[in-house]
């Protein structure tokens, strides 16, 4: 007799934004990561490529203006709304930065933080652009969104510029701002790991935790959530003596499922563009999440209070 089937619909979770502040460094500077007319031309340069792939439904040149893990999130976010035909008609809505922060630097790459609002969804990008050298285009590598309410920490300026802070200092703070890029990772994968002593527990350890629990009850299902940090390459000090740092997680959710059981997503989500079909056997959901971390200066815990993230890719189909 043929065993009936049982489908499991998931709810998904959105991701909502949430804040943190940053770090410090001493380094020599003798030059400004970049003036006010070229920033100018950096974002309209950025508008009018990404304007151009909503129109096309096509990630392909974001790449000219995009690279690493925001890359990698926004082309994922561009298939899923190819696959589920939820191409946007009108080209986005003008960029409203609202600040621009440069530090001094005396080599390549040079980056700088910029914070760009946007009303329609209610969220602040906090974006970072670096150039890897004098002739290489200027291009978005991190961009975690806070709520439009969230206040940024100061951060401490010297010579017309904001101090960098090496990612591995923790001079002045509990911690390193890699340090806490490898905790939150551990702290993720593991709620009992030792590292949860060392993070405040925040909005997105806490949605995080809520997403892996729902996927853990499903019934017939063998659920397992991976965690791994990247290298840590932009922190700022902040006026307290802590710091502001962008980090980049990595997470793998892999579904071991029983015989006569699917599982099955929401029809307008990424996971259901991915995985149209569901999984009825084993498969992995890839995601990248960039988060903005404040590292308070003095025995203060570190916090996250922006992220920005999504699925990327699936495995074992």
């Amino acid at each position: 007799m043929r065993r009936p089937v049982v489908v499991l619909v998931l709810i998904v979770l959105a991701l909502t934004a949430c804040t943190v502040p940053q770090q410090r460094d001493d380094d020599a500077m003798d030059k400004l990561a970049a003036e006010s007319g070229e920033v100018t031309a950096v974002f309209e340069r950025y508008r009018a490529v990404r304007n151009t792939a909503v129109r096309l439904l096509d990630a392909k040149p974001l790449s000219t203006v995009e690279v690493g893990p925001v890359l990698d999130i926004d082309t994922g976010s561009f298939e899923v709304a190819e696959r589920l035909s939820t191409a946007q008609a009108e080209d986005d809505a003008p960029i409203d930065v609202r600040e621009v922060v440069t530090p001094r630097f005396s080599a390549y790459p040079l980056w700088f933080m910029a914070v760009v609002r946007d009303e329609e969804r209610e969220v602040n990008r906090v974006q970072v652009f670096e150039r890897d050298g004098a002739a290489a285009p200027w291009l978005l590598v991190s961009t975690p969104e806070t709520v439009l309410d969230a206040e940024l920490p100061e951060l401490r300026e010297r010579d017309g510029g904001v101090l960098r802070v090496d990612p591995e200092e923790s001079t002045g703070m509990a911690m390193s701002a890699q340090a806490a890029a490898d905790a939150y990772a551990a702290v993720l994968e593991d709620p009992q790991a030792q590292e949860a002593a060392l993070l405040e527990e925040d909005g997105f350890i806490d949605q995080m935790r809520a997403t892996a629990a729902q996927n853990a009850d499903l019934a017939g299902v063998t659920y397992e959530q991976q965690w791994s940090s990247q290298t840590v390459r932009h922190v700022l000090r902040t006026a307290d003596g802590g710091a502001l740092a962008f980090i980049d997680l990595e997470r793998s959710d892999t579904y071991e499922v029983e015989d006569g059981v699917t599982v099955t997503w929401p029809e307008d989500s990424p996971q259901q563009a991915f995985i149209p079909q569901g999984i009825s056997t084993t498969g992995t959901l890839l995601h990248h999440h960039q988060v903005l971390v404040h590292l308070p200066g003095g025995d203060a815990k570190p916090r996250a209070i922006g992220q920005y993230g999504g699925v990327i890719g699936a495995e074992g189909f």
